[in-house]
């Protein structure tokens, strides 16, 4: 959560040392040590029965104190108050800190005005260190922000005139705090630095304002190493959870680590409204707005004035269409807090989710003129800007975030990007339909190929669809894999290729990566018309599986092979039904995971497709843009529920998977550590149920005890195939090949033989060089599943090793329909059909490989070949054109020159001809040194007459 409770993110802070006074009451002193050890191990009726057992003495306010973050730690914000007043008479040090504790359990309960009253009772005494920091917090959520500043910057005053000094970790931490509060990031981090130089490395409360402190400035790595600090010094606080949770948010967008962390928050506080906040962002991102609502109640009843859970509420009747709900939560927000522009970040999150970009830019603005000092809504406001096209817009926006915040990575990325490369290195060229961003010097060869492509796929959709988007729409290729993700997200690893926005998209050039760049655009370009004709309401795993459906039809090479991964996922029940389906991209474990969510809504729409008419699904993007919710759209526009389309399609996809019934597929899915521990706790008789907590553990770095675990569930069912192929990896990994053998062996026996089990056993026959048994192993394995790119790679390895070039074509073309990125496949096998005189089928070879090898002179040398030699002279010219526009050796450069004369002879232009004999002469190396480059009027005539080539 955003602004996160003081107190509740503290409240174990000073239980974690042994208390650092001398304790007149020995029986007390031990009574506190002991406590706090309790803490540190999670007992938290164990520590407070140690803490109620002191009724008097010297320790009585030490005591109550502890009971009172205690009892806030669990959710019991009533009794913490209480306790916290009853320490009040203690003496002037434990009032001050009892009026912050008591202040900070009314404020959970959403009684802010009290709070703040108990707080103004003691703001002006000296030593009230902590009570100005909470009062300064209650104020600023109170829309006081002004007013606030007087306790926030009375606590640096502190600091400076040394009644708060470098060498005591809290009061540092509490400058740190203050200054943090008073939007200084520069001067928190120092004060945090000096807290943990004293000491504050061991103090929870600390680490979390730190991470507070990261996670606002985009800095999740950070944030991570802090809360994994934190929670090794208190493994079960529910403040660490909550923290830890947001940090697998923002690092890695893992919904289901982030689960795991909210409930196990939630197992000692029930009443923490950070959990239910993030629980119901959870909800929000697969759309399941009734859990949300449901989570968000929950957190209200507890903290009726929580002003983040009322907004996520109103983040939920926004993507609910709710126009009405949605004016109705804002007005109770900014009745509590007129200042709170946080409210339109914490909707803009999920609307950026769902891609409603023109709507975020008008929250945004509205956030900037709410609260001018609001620099991370400035900074918002200009990304989603330029995403929207608005790119002078976006960077004036940038630039005024930048002048009063400097560690906004996302603003202060983007602005390097766009003035000191984008304005240097790269050219943007207008057309009607597209406008289209090249790195210079990629210009001359991809602007023979990307618009022609873009073209035939926009004429395509707008026939298909009946439906022509805005125009132009804004193609930006970047050449470098840092600077598109700087472009899309702000920050350098965004782990993709592609970005739609609606009326602008993105994506990594052919320099930045080996990737078929017409499978990305072509997909990219499909989220246009699904965003626009759905006014930006398509549920993510329908957009998502139209493109790919798109791809799909459009060249059969481009579908992904997937189907080992989504039976696995079908068997075990992490299939999500069909309404929602958005849960299959957010819940789950790695980048396969996400693939595979990919594949499965490509084949939802596929079976769509199929079984109504493609016509027919179009008609759903139109009902998304009126507000119909899915099941309504499903029934209005195929006829059926939902729920049947479901059953429908996995029945569909069963008999079109129905091979793997008959073999065995691992299934290696690892679910987070301690949900995995708890499900092994409720069956401990389950084999499957020990290799998942072995998985999970082994996902965590905790080797041994995965082990330990794995032969437990070796001993419950030692024929069980997933433990033994794991055993399988495990003695492959260790080099214990004559082991690893036996297990296959095993596996055969016991009827779990499959397409995994002969991969690896071809592993094991490369590693004795056993070439014979390692081909029956791959062309076994290609029987098992001939979808899958490895044994075909494989076999194309050993045929090209043993000069066996009929085997090496055979399985060339085989892997060319399946692996639609690896440029050396194609270029191997256009080669190979040459040599052979197989000519049209090097011409269509040559038509795929441009989409993955466009930058490769003899890539377009050997489809100039093809379509000479089957009389496209035309075409021919025009890849001879491209090679040399891709800048080949001068040696090679010769060649194609005395190659496009004889191509121009052939088209009956011999002016131009003449032309290529004179560039060849130009070019040629000279004898001991290097050929010259072409130029002059001749040199554009002869390689870079895109017209002529067209029109000829």
């Amino acid at each position: 959560m955003r602004n996160r409770s003081l107190f509740a993110a503290l409240l174990a802070a000073a239980l974690f040392a042994p208390a650092g006074t001398s304790f007149a009451d020995e029986t007390a002193s031990k009574a506190l040590n002991h406590a706090a050890l309790l803490v540190q191990k999670g007992d938290y009726a164990g520590a407070e029965k140690e803490l109620d057992a002191i009724k008097s003495g010297p320790d009585r306010g030490q005591a109550l104190l502890r009971k009172a973050r205690l009892q806030m730690l669990t959710g019991r914000y009533d009794a913490a108050a209480a306790t916290a007043k009853s320490a009040m008479g203690l003496g002037k040090e434990v009032k001050l800190l009892a009026a912050a504790a008591q202040a900070e359990a009314l404020a959970a309960q959403g009684k802010v005005k009290e709070a703040i009253a108990v707080l103004r009772d003691v703001e002006s005494e000296d030593g009230a260190h902590r009570a100005r920091v909470v009062l300064g917090e209650l104020l600023i959520r109170s829309g006081k922000r002004g007013e606030a500043s007087k306790p926030l910057r009375r606590v640096i005053e502190d600091y400076n005139s040394d009644a708060i000094v470098d060498s005591d970790p809290e009061g540092m931490s509490l400058v740190g705090r203050a200054a943090h509060l008073l939007r200084s990031a520069k001067d928190a981090n120092e004060a945090y630095n000096a807290a943990e130089k004293a000491g504050a490395k061991k103090r929870v409360e600390t680490l979390l304002w730190r991470a507070d402190l990261f996670l606002e400035k985009y800095d999740p790595g950070h944030a991570g190493e802090v809360v994994k600090e934190a929670l090794a010094l208190t493994p079960k606080d529910p403040g660490v959870r909550v923290a830890m949770a947001r940090v697998k948010l923002e690092n890695a967008m893992d919904f289901e680590a982030a689960e795991s962390e909210i409930n196990q928050a939630l197992e000692v506080n029930p009443n923490l409204p950070a959990a239910y906040f993030i629980r119901a962002g959870l909800a929000l991102r697969t759309m399941d707005i009734a859990a949300a609502d449901a989570a968000l109640a929950r957190g209200l009843k507890v903290d009726p004035t929580n002003l983040e859970l009322l907004s996520m509420k109103a983040a939920a009747r926004f993507l609910a269409d709710d126009a009405a709900g949605f004016e109705a939560m804002k007005k109770q927000v900014f009745d509590l807090n007129p200042e709170f522009s946080t409210f339109f970040q914490i909707v803009a999150e999920y609307a950026e989710w769902e891609h409603r970009y023109d709507d975020i830019v008008k929250m945004m603005t509205e956030a900037t003129r709410i609260d001018p000092q609001d620099m991370k809504a400035f900074a918002a406001l200009g990304l989603n800007k330029i995403r929207l096209g608005d790119e002078e817009g976006g960077l004036d926006a940038l630039r005024k975030s930048r002048l009063k915040d400097r560690f906004n990575v996302r603003a202060y990325n983007t602005l390097n990007l766009y003035e000191k490369t984008i304005a240097k290195d790269y050219t943007t060229v207008d057309g009607q339909r597209f406008r289209i961003r090249y790195l210079k010097e990629e210009k001359p060869i991809l602007e023979r190929y990307v618009p022609r492509m873009l073209d035939d796929a926009w004429t395509s959709m707008v026939s298909r669809y009946g439906f022509t988007p805005k125009q132009p729409v804004s193609i930006e290729l970047y050449a470098d894999s840092e600077h598109f993700s700087v472009r899309t997200s702000g920050l350098p690893n965004v782990g993709i290729q592609g970005v739609c926005f609606g009326q602008t998209l993105a994506a990594m050039s052919p320099a930045a990566a080996p990737f078929n760049w017409g499978n990305v655009l072509w997909h990219e370009l499909g989220h246009v018309f699904a965003i626009q004709m759905s006014k930006s309401h398509v549920p993510r795993w329908f957009t998502e599986g139209l493109s790919e459906y798109e791809t799909i039809i459009r060249r059969p090479e481009w579908q992904r092979e997937e189907d080992p991964s989504l039976f696995a996922a079908m068997k075990s029940g992490r299939v999500p039904p069909l309404e929602g389906f958005n849960r299959a991209f957010t819940h789950v474990d790695s980048v396969e995971d996400v693939t595979m969510a990919y594949f499965a809504a490509s084949q939802i729409v596929v079976f769509m497709a199929e079984k109504y008419g493609f016509s027919k699904v179009v008609t759903m993007l139109p009902r998304w843009s009126k507000g119909e919710r899915t099941p309504d759209v499903v029934k209005g526009a195929l006829g059926v529920t939902a729920e049947e389309l479901d059953r429908e399609f996995r029945a569909w996809l069963k008999k079109k998977l129905a091979r793997y019934d008959k073999q065995y597929v691992p299934d290696m899915h690892a679910p987070p550590l301690e949900e995995a521990r708890k499900a092994i706790r409720k069956d401990p008789q389950s084999a499957k149920l020990h290799l998942q907590f072995a998985l999970a553990l082994l996902e965590e770095g905790q080797k041994a005890e995965a082990l330990a675990v794995l032969t437990e569930a070796e001993r419950l069912d030692p024929k069980q195939p997933d433990v033994q192929y794991v055993r399988l990896r495990f003695a492959m990994a260790e080099k214990k090949f004559d082991e690893a053998q036996r297990i296959v062996d095993r596996m055969v026996a016991n009827g779990h033989d499959g397409y995994a089990l002969r991969m690896k056993a071809a592993d094991l026959a490369e590693l004795r060089k056993d070439k014979a048994k390692q081909k029956a192993c791959f062309e076994a394995a290609a029987r098992f599943d001939p979808s899958q790119v490895e044994p075909l790679q494989g076999l194309v390895d050993l045929a090209h090793g043993q000069k066996d070039k009929v085997a090496e074509l055979e399985a060339l073309r085989r892997l060319a329909l399946l692996d639609q990125h690896d440029r050396r496949v194609y270029n191997r096998l256009l080669s190979l059909l040459l040599e052979r005189g197989l000519w049209e089928e090097a011409v269509k070879v040559g038509e795929s490989s441009i989409y993955v090898d466009v930058s490769n002179p003899d890539m377009h040398r050997m489809y100039a070949k093809a379509l000479a030699r089957t009389g496209r002279f035309v075409s021919a010219v025009f890849e001879l054109n491209s090679a040399i526009l891709t800048n080949p050796p001068p040696e090679d450069m010769v060649e194609i020159y005395e190659d496009l004369a004889k191509g121009y002879e052939k088209l009956k232009r011999d002016d131009y001809a003449k032309q290529a004999r004179e560039l060849a002469k130009l070019v040629a190396p000279a004898p001991g040194g290097k050929g010259g480059k072409p130029g002059g009027k001749g040199d554009k005539k002869a390689h870079d007459d895109s017209e002529d080539d067209a029109s000829l």
